[in-house]
């Protein structure tokens, strides 16, 4: 699995040496110039801000980015945030159904506790679900890791209703932490971060833009993200029109999707 080179991990720890470095040449009596001091406090900040807001920079975890492509062979993974919606997720099962390709749907547990016939058919056509949270809060990263685990095994209790086993967490909004590191840890749930995301999340996205991004990004191995759903706001998701133009382009290079577990025991085996 390829989980990215910790680069934020290895930052923070030399701009931690550096400002213990310079305490102690200031206890020593030397002058340590002000634009140092800054400047490692620049770093150490940069450090934990990468830590927090991309999931490739390996300063709190090394979730599971993509999957080494001489292993994955012709598979690559689609997957879908924020959902199930009543009305824009079986037309998407639809298109994946009709062309013959899998995928795993991170499903936000309030939601599906509306929806629970919804979640069982995701289960029933061959997809997969995973966890991505019950609340999906954007104050996620700074909850208590007993409270966060709570709310991650409420949301494994619906996924496992609807008949799946699910093993991976992504956490809302990518955002990590100590403390969701320690909360996936209890819930025995291993974190999943992306190749590439369609960012069709934001309001400002087309579908030609968000298929665009994943094209891009679309060999053996990867790991793509799209929204089956808005999580907050009133305006239409692109994705349906984005997946059909991403199926295109698979098509075109002779891959396939799979569920994360396939492709995962795939790199294994």
């Amino acid at each position: 699995m390829i989980r990215g080179w910790p680069w934020a991990r290895v930052l923070f720890a030399v701009a931690v040496v550096t400002a213990l470095w310079a305490v102690a040449a200031t206890l020593l009596g030397y002058d340590v110039p002000w634009w140092a001091l800054a400047l490692d406090a620049a770093a150490i900040f940069a450090a934990v801000g990468a830590g927090v807001f991309l999931l490739g920079s390996g300063l709190f975890a090394r979730p599971i980015l993509a999957v080494a492509p001489a292993r994955a062979g012709d598979r690559v993974a689609i997957t879908f945030d924020d959902g199930p919606d009543a009305r824009h997720t079986p037309p998407l099962l639809d298109l994946l159904e009709a062309r013959g390709h899998r995928a795993t749907f991170f499903v936000i547990g309030r939601r599906a506790a509306e929806m629970p016939e919804l979640l069982a058919e995701i289960v029933r056509r061959g997809h997969a679900l995973a966890n991505h949270s019950f609340a999906h809060a954007y104050t996620t990263p700074f909850q208590d890791p007993a409270r966060l685990a709570a709310d991650l095994a409420q949301a494994q209790e619906l996924l496992a209703r609807a008949g799946a086993r699910a093993r991976f967490f992504r956490p809302p909004i990518g955002l990590l932490s100590p403390r969701v590191v320690e909360a996936a840890r209890r819930a025995h749930l291993q974190l999943v971060g992306w190749t590439a995301t369609a960012r069709d999340g934001r309001a400002s996205t087309t579908a030609a833009q968000a298929a665009a991004r994943l094209v891009a990004a679309a060999r053996p191995g990867a790991i793509l993200v799209l929204h089956d759903a808005v999580e907050r706001g009133a305006r239409q998701p692109v994705v349906a029109e984005a997946l059909a133009t991403l199926l295109d382009a698979l098509a075109a290079r002779k891959l396939r999707s799979v569920t994360l577990d396939e492709l995962i025991a795939e790199e294994k085996s």
